[in-house]
């Protein structure tokens, strides 16, 4: 029987029934936030994020950025500062490109806004492509290590490769997604042969992150199913099953962040093959209840979430707060193949005491097989 917070959530990840429902929780945003302006209750002045979950009782949900990183051959890539923005030129024999990106203090470092994408008109194809396939990838092992270290038993790192998979990166990341649309009409051919290179450089990068001790990837991110159902069985689901079959092959776990409105890709979800739906948001953030996408993925897949960001806002009331958990308990029932979490962050704003009532109400109403 697991016994830490780290082996309750490996254990439900993989679909072992447990005795009490695990509880991962997220709080960046949050900590983030209140470490840039100082506001941290008096008590957790000086403490790590991780400290501060453990003492509210709660697993901890850590954010990593990618165990393997990306250095280039061939070319010449040059990092500008210029406040707000970083700008980044790749400067090849075919031309330049280059990108900007906005970083926000307040939400931490670890990933910006991509103010200009790297795409910009047909004659970045080649240059894009020439990029990628000089990009060459390393481990960045040593640092996470550092992390996973630190970590323990109190809980899991979140990463993987960064937050997108192939598609998902040409779209946000280097097009942008109205001009993907605009270029995938226009001109598919050059548009997949982009996406091809994107994705021989993450089947070369995964070829070392599985050598890591990361147990569960996360292998893309952040959908919405206005944007993505259109795209989503022809590119999106094949890349899935290629990747967490890999994963699988070398006893790794599979995650998708899917903190978006989602109620028309969910029809989907079971043909990607992947273990774990973590940051879920359930209604009143989005469309679909928790019941509902219980019901969508039967015992197939663990789902990590269920508690709505805005339940952690002042304005919520703690009654408010703890019918939503009992009803949320209701809605899982029996509860096994589900970690309760944040859909997907603890609010700047939020009340940290909130993580530790979740704790409270998981012990008197989350116990397996669940009865209210």
């Amino acid at each position: 029987m697991a016994s830490t917070k780290k082996q309750s959530i490996l254990a439900a990840a993989r679909g072992e029934h447990l005795d009490k429902v695990p509880f991962g929780a997220r709080i960046d945003v949050w900590y983030n936030y209140n470490s840039a302006h100082g506001t941290f209750p008096e008590k957790y002045k000086g403490w790590s994020q991780t400290a501060i979950i453990r003492d509210q009782g709660a697993g901890a949900q850590y954010r990593f950025w990618s165990v393997v990183k990306e250095e280039y051959q061939d070319m010449e890539v040059i990092e500008k500062d210029e406040p707000p923005y970083v700008k980044t030129e790749f400067r090849t024999p075919l031309g330049l490109v280059y990108k900007s990106m906005l970083f926000n203090r307040s939400e931490g470092p670890w990933i910006g806004y991509e103010w200009e994408k790297v795409f910009k008109s047909e004659k970045d194809y080649p240059i894009i492509k020439y990029v990628l396939e000089h990009t060459i990838p390393v481990d960045n092992f040593a640092e996470f290590n550092k992390v996973h270290d630190e970590m323990g038993e109190d809980g899991i790192i979140m990463t993987g490769l960064g937050l997108w998979c192939p598609a998902q990166r040409l779209m946000r990341e280097i097009m942008g997604y109205e001009l993907f649309f605009n270029e995938l009409m226009d001109r598919p051919t050059k548009v997949e042969g982009l996406l091809e290179a994107m994705k021989n450089l993450a089947r070369k990068k995964y070829q070392i992150a599985v050598k890591s001790d990361l147990e569960i990837f996360n292998i893309c991110a952040n959908w919405s199913d206005d944007i993505h159902t259109p795209v989503f069985k022809k590119y999106f689901t094949p890349w899935f099953q290629e990747i967490t079959d890999l994963l699988h092959s070398h006893g790794k776990l599979a995650m998708i962040h899917v903190d978006g409105e989602n109620k028309r890709l969910i029809p989907f979800f079971l043909d990607c093959h992947v273990d774990v739906w973590e940051a879920w948001t359930p209604a009143p953030m989005t469309k679909v209840t928790t019941a509902e996408f219980r019901k969508a993925l039967g015992d197939k897949a663990t789902i990590w979430g269920g508690v709505p960001a805005i339940l952690f806002e002042p304005t919520c009331s703690d009654e408010e707060f703890d019918n939503y958990i009992i009803n949320l308990f209701k809605e899982i029932a029996p509860g096994y193949r589900f970690i309760v979490g944040m859909g997907d962050n603890l609010p700047f704003d939020g009340k940290i005491e909130r993580v530790g009532r979740i704790v409270e109400l998981i012990d008197k109403y989350g116990n397996l097989p669940i009865k209210i």
